[in-house]
C-alpha cells in the first residue's frame, strides 16, 4: 500500500496492538529502558540523600545481587505459567463457547499488560545485575525492582480473577454484547440516516468496473479518500463490498461513473479497501453478530445441547438488533464538502442483519420449544422498539418460526404456546404499524 491516510493509519494501528506480540513488547523494552536510569541513578548517586535516609534501603553488594537474580528467575517462572494459563483458557474458549472469541482473548489488555509486566520486570532486573559491578550497591535499583515485582504481584491477583469471569459463558457473551453496541453506535455516529431518496441520487447509464488487486477480507475502507478522489476526478463511485465480504483478485468490486480513467480508479480504491487473510470485528458488525449466533449454535449442538446458554445469547443479541431498528442504519450515500454524491458504501443492511441473527437461529430451534418460545419473545421485545418500516421484516421472521413449529413440534399443547407468542408478537408488530 503506498498511501497512509490517518483513518488507515487507526486501523493498522489497531491491528499492531492486537495479540501478544506489541504491547508486551513496548512494556518489555520499557524495563530495558528503566534498568538503564536505575543504574545511572545508583552510580550518579542522584538520589543518595534519599537512600541513605531510608533504614529500609540499606543492602550490601551481595545481597542487592541475590534479589536480582531471585526476581529475575521468579519473573520468569511466572512469565511460563501465565502463557500456559492462558493457552489453557485459549483452548477452553474455543472447545466450550466458540473458536472466533480467541481473537477477543488475544485482543483483552489484561492478557496483553499481564505478560509485557512481567516482561519488563525480567528483563530489569536481569539488565541491572548484568551491568552493575560485583563491588556496587545499586540501592535504588533494588529498590525499584521490588517495586516493580509488588506491582506485577497484585496484577497478576488481577489477572486471574480477569481469566476466571471470561471463562464464564454469561460473562463473555455480555462482553460481546457490548463490543457490538459499541460498534454499531459507532456506525450510527459517523453520518446521516439512510433515506428512500438516497438511491434516487445514483447515477444511471454504463459503469467502469474496477477489479480487486487482492484475495482477502475487507476489514475496512477509507470512504473520506474514495469521496476526495471522486470529487476531485468529478466522478461518482459505487463499492459493491464492505466490511467483512470476502473479494477475490480480478473480480469487480467497484463501478465508476463519470470517468474512463480505470487504472487511476483501480489505484484508488486497492489503497482505500483494507484487505487481511482474517475478519475483523473493528467496522463489520455481522462478525460480532455472528460471534453471538455461533455461541448459540454450539450451544444448541447435540453435543452440548445447553438451551439456557442459547436463551442468555438470544436476549443479548436482541439489544443489539433493537438498537439497529431503533435508529436505523447510517446512509450509503457519501458527499462531498458541496453536497454532491460520490460515493455509495452499503455498510449496514438491515436485511442482512436481522437475517444472519435470525435464520440460523430460527433453523436450529426448531423442535426445541424452549428456545423457541425465547425467539419469539424476543421478536416481540424488539418489534416494540423498532422503526415501523421493518415491522415487514420481523413479520416474515415470525410466519417462518410458526410454519417450522407446526412441523416440526409433535406435541399439540406446545404447537398451541408456540401459536399464542406468535400471535402476540403479530399484534405487537401490527401495532407498529398502526
Amino acid at each position: 500500500m503506498s498511501r497512509f491516510s490517518p483513518a488507515m493509519l487507526v486501523v493498522i494501528a489497531k491491528r499492531l496492538s492486537q495479540g501478544f506480540l506489541f504491547i508486551p513488547t513496548l512494556l518489555a523494552l520499557w524495563g530495558v529502558v528503566a534498568a538503564v536510569l536505575a543504574v545511572w541513578a545508583d552510580r550518579t548517586q542522584f538520589l543518595s540523600t534519599l537512600l541513605e535516609s531510608s533504614a529500609i534501603l540499606q543492602i550490601n553488594a551481595l545481597g542487592a545481587r541475590t534479589v536480582l537474580s531471585t526476581i529475575a528467575g521468579a519473573m520468569m517462572t511466572v512469565i511460563s505459567l501465565v502463557y500456559s494459563l492462558t493457552l489453557i483458557v485459549l483452548t477452553l474458549a474455543a472447545g466450550n463457547i466458540a473458536p472466533r472469541l480467541l481473537e477477543t482473548f488475544a485482543t483483552n489488555r489484561v492478557n496483553q499488560i499481564t505478560i509485557g509486566l512481567l516482561a519488563a520486570t525480567f528483563l530489569y532486573s536481569l539488565i541491572c545485575l548484568y551491568i552493575t559491578g560485583e563491588n556496587e550497591v545499586p540501592r535504588f535499583s533494588v529498590a525499584l525492582a521490588i517495586l516493580f515485582s509488588t506491582v506485577c504481584l497484585f496484577w497478576l491477583v488481577y489477572f486471574v480473577h480477569d481469566v476466571a469471569s471470561r471463562v464464564m459463558i454469561d460473562n463473555e457473551i455480555g462482553r460481546n454484547r457490548h463490543a457490538l453496541l459499541a460498534e454499531i453506535d459507532r456506525l450510527l455516529s459517523d453520518g446521516p440516516r439512510e433515506t428512500a431518496y438516497d438511491e434516487t441520487s445514483l447515477p444511471d447509464g454504463s459503469a467502469l468496473p474496477v477489479p480487486a488487486t487482492c484475495t482477502g477480507y475487507v476489514t475496512s475502507v477509507d470512504t473520506p479518500y474514495l469521496v476526495e478522489f471522486a470529487s476531485k476526478h468529478d466522478a461518482f463511485i459505487r463499492l459493491d463490498t464492505r466490511p467483512g465480504d470476502f473479494i477475490l483478485e480480478g473480480a469487480p468490486i467497484a463501478r465508476i461513473h463519470g470517468s474512463e480513467d480505470q487504472p487511476a480508479f483501480t489505484e484508488a480504491v486497492a489503497e482505500s479497501v483494507l484487505v487481511d487473510d482474517s475478519r475483523s470485528p473493528e467496522g463489520d458488525v455481522q462478525f460480532s453478530v455472528h460471534l453471538m449466533v455461533e455461541i448459540a449454535l454450539r450451544a444448541l449442538s447435540p453435543g452440548i445441547n445447553d438451551s439456557y446458554t442459547a436463551i442468555s445469547a438470544i436476549d443479548h443479541l436482541t439489544a443489539a438488533l433493537a438498537r439497529i431498528l431503533r435508529k436505523g442504519v447510517p446512509s450509503s450515500l457519501y458527499r462531498d464538502g458541496e453536497k454532491q454524491p460520490r460515493l455509495w458504501l452499503n455498510l449496514i443492511s438491515v436485511v442482512d442483519i436481522v437475517g444472519a441473527a435470525i435464520h440460523p437461529l430460527r433453523q436450529a430451534v426448531a423442535g426445541n420449544v424452549l428456545v423457541t418460545l425465547r425467539l419469539l419473545s424476543a421478536i416481540e421485545r424488539v418489534a416494540q422498539q423498532s422503526d415501523p418500516e421493518y415491522r415487514g421484516i420481523l413479520m416474515r421472521h415470525v410466519k417462518l418460526i410458526a410454519e417450522d413449529a407446526n412441523r416440526t413440534v409433535a406435541n399439540r399443547a406446545d404447537r398451541r404456546e408456540i401459536a399464542e407468542h406468535v400471535q402476540r408478537a403479530r399484534v405487537t408488530l401490527q401495532s407498529e404499524e398502526e
